[in-house]
């Protein structure tokens, strides 16, 4: 369970833009390399800007070199590390996805700063991942809970050209300028006495403004909307009542999972 932390600065709502273009190849130089596929988490190492960083790869049992999987990276919210349980989107993707999730130096992430230390550190996972394993670079995507939902929030606005969806659970953002659009799957509790749910609020209103949707929604059940007007980049928001600052292990992971699985 994550320790308490506080977000602050509201969103300003930005104008809507284009739909991102398809790559000429979605395939990471990593297709064709013959790996062997582990169907649970193996901890890796690497150096970023001097520092030494850990994160949890898990290549699915059956792994194909010739098929192009989505890559889910995963965030951890404060006090938490590459394995605190309730961010289990391995157990609905199964052999279908490869999941990498990313340790904060200190058990915290930098969700504050343009350039931060966390946002080369996704940078550096996602080069060292492609070059070895075969990724669909167009369904690539990220899922956070707290702190970390708010990184995945953060890389929805500063890494758009090359995630595809973002989902968080009880999260904000700190960020005014955000560059291109990215498909978004929210969930937040009325009653969360750690992150206000007008934070969750404000990152929904700017992805509603970015993708270009309309106020108009579809009701979608489990206290879940969906947007109007945006099916090329949708966005998808989920409210709960009673629960408080809450990981939702029982209802997140298999939502994040079909709203990413949804994503042409």
């Amino acid at each position: 369970m994550c320790m308490l932390f506080c977000l602050c600065a509201a969103c300003s709502r930005a104008e809507p833009v284009e739909p991102k273009k398809p790559q000429a190849s979605q395939r990471s130089i990593g297709c064709g390399i013959a790996q062997t596929g582990t169907g649970s988490f193996v901890q890796m190492k690497m150096r970023v800007l001097d520092l030494d960083r850990s994160y949890q790869l898990r290549v699915p049992r059956t792994y194909d070199p010739n098929r192009q999987y989505p890559l889910i990276f995963r965030w951890h919210g404060a006090g938490g590390n590459s394995l605190s349980g309730g961010l289990g989107i391995e157990s609905s993707a199964k052999d279908d996805a490869i999941i990498v999730s990313g340790e904060g130096l200190n058990s915290f992430w930098d969700v504050y700063t343009a350039d931060s230390v966390d946002l080369r550190f996704f940078d550096t996972m996602l080069k060292a991942i492609s070059s070895q394993y075969c990724i669909d670079r167009e369904r690539i995507f990220s899922y956070g809970f707290s702190v970390g939902g708010t990184l995945s929030n953060s890389l929805a606005c500063r890494r758009s050209d090359v995630l595809r969806a973002s989902a968080a659970v009880a999260s904000g953002l700190f960020i005014n300028n955000c560059q291109g659009n990215v498909a978004t799957w929210l969930l937040h509790d009325i009653n969360d006495d750690v992150v206000a749910i007008a934070k969750g609020k404000s990152v929904r209103d700017r992805a509603v403004a970015r993708n270009g949707c309309s106020t108009n929604t579809v009701d979608e059940g489990n206290g879940c909307v969906r947007y109007r007007g945006c099916d090329a980049a949708p966005v998808v928001w989920c409210e709960s009542k009673g629960l408080g600052h809450n990981i939702r292990g029982d209802f997140a992971p298999a939502q994040a999972w079909k709203f990413f699985q949804s994503l042409k």
